[in-house]
């Protein structure tokens, strides 16, 4: 049935004085996806988008489904869907929107392998689905191992060339985000930079963490460090290897991805060694793409798929990842900056979704040294 959709041709918007009006499909009510539509929000009010949030309660595809076919189902429909892509049901959610005459924008996680062979990727055989944004989660998992297997070696003194003993905790098997991070994992430890002992599902769970960590240390004793595609699982992780008398920092070395504020505090502490992140930012990335594809500036070049990498955040840079994570900050910057549909003079240069995040970051920083008297 998704054949019927490739008769659209691929087309930027014309220009519009009319505010684009989306809807933006949360996948869940944890403090992550708080973040992530907090800063959409600050983004969507400086460009004048017309932006609604609506939560998926029950955090599971089906339901996520289900949303979307409620939104899809409006007698007054948004102009523009946004979520991010869940195994067995992207395919679905894409052609259900184009079928509507709603224009479908993705995000945050890789598009399932089932998509692309039923749909390709973003107007390759469907017009109405304009683009799609991502961290790159493989290299995320990747720079996350590395910086561990690092610091472990720093810790025990081991030498350089060897492989520290680690543990790992990943995400849903369904989630593309878990298995992406789990491949840049498995390449470090198949160039032996590090000895993996065992991988285990938590489901981005802190409390499946600490009870699964529990049962790695003791089966396990000699690790030295605990990998984790998530800071939930990592603070779960940090809280079992205290339970088994172990400390954090000095014992071994434990890290995580999300920027999560709580995770923070950990690397401040000195529990926590790296979280990676920034890409919280990368909703609010999409509604400055959007908002200039709306008014005819579009953000495509030879492809509508965009990626971006991860930052660390550790005990040397906290203050600048804290400026970043200040809603204060994110009020205090005008995003409509950063628009080429409204500053016509902007260059092309530099539109990477890398140097538009970095833009966002160091202007974000600025307003939070001048915030602070720095």
């Amino acid at each position: 049935m998704f054949c019927l959709l490739a008769w659209l041709t691929a087309a930027p918007a014309l220009a519009a004085a009319e505010p684009a009006r989306v809807v933006f499909l949360s996948p869940d009510t944890s403090r992550f996806w708080g973040l992530v539509s907090g800063f959409m929000q600050a983004v969507a009010d400086d460009l004048d988008v017309e932006l609604e949030v609506v939560t998926d309660q029950k955090r599971h595809r089906l339901s996520y489904l289900q949303l979307a076919e409620e939104v899809l189902a409006r007698p007054d429909k948004p102009e523009y869907l946004v979520f991010m892509c869940k195994e067995n049901v992207t395919a679905r959610m894409v052609a259900l929107a184009s079928e509507a005459g709603v224009k479908v924008f993705t995000f945050n996680t890789d598009v399932p392998e089932e998509t692309r062979e039923l749909l390709g990727l973003p107007r390759e055989q469907v017009a109405n689905w304009i683009g799609h944004l991502a961290p790159d989660n493989v290299g995320g998992g990747k720079a996350l191992a590395q910086l561990l297997g690092q610091q472990a070696r720093q810790l025990t003194g081991r030498a350089p060339a060897t492989a520290p003993a680690m543990i790992a905790l990943t995400g849903t098997l369904d989630s593309s985000a878990a298995t992406d991070r789990n491949l840049g994992l498995l390449t470090v430890v198949e160039s032996q930079e590090a000895a993996l002992s065992q991988l285990v599902h938590a489901d981005w769970s802190e409390a499946e963490a600490h009870k699964k960590t529990r049962v790695l240390l003791k089966r396990y004793p000699t690790a030295t460090a605990i990998w984790n595609a998530s800071d939930g699982m990592a603070l779960g992780a940090i809280a079992a290897a205290r339970s088994a008398g172990l400390q954090p920092g000095v014992d071994l070395v434990v890290g995580g991805i999300d920027w999560e504020p709580r995770a923070l505090a950990a690397i401040r502490d000195g529990d926590l060694a790296v979280s990676l992140g920034r890409h919280f930012m990368g909703g609010g990335l999409l509604m400055l793409l959007l908002h200039d594809y709306h008014r005819g500036a579009d953000f495509a070049g030879s492809s509508a798929m965009l990626s971006y990498q991860l930052e660390p955040a550790t005990r040397s840079n906290l203050a600048w990842v804290e400026r970043i994570l200040d809603p204060g900050n994110w009020q205090r910057v005008r995003f409509d900056q950063f628009s080429r549909a409204l500053n016509p003079d902007r260059s092309r240069e530099g539109q990477s979704a890398d140097a538009l995040l970095d833009a966002f970051a160091a202007a974000l920083n600025d307003q939070g040294a001048v915030a602070r008297g720095y």
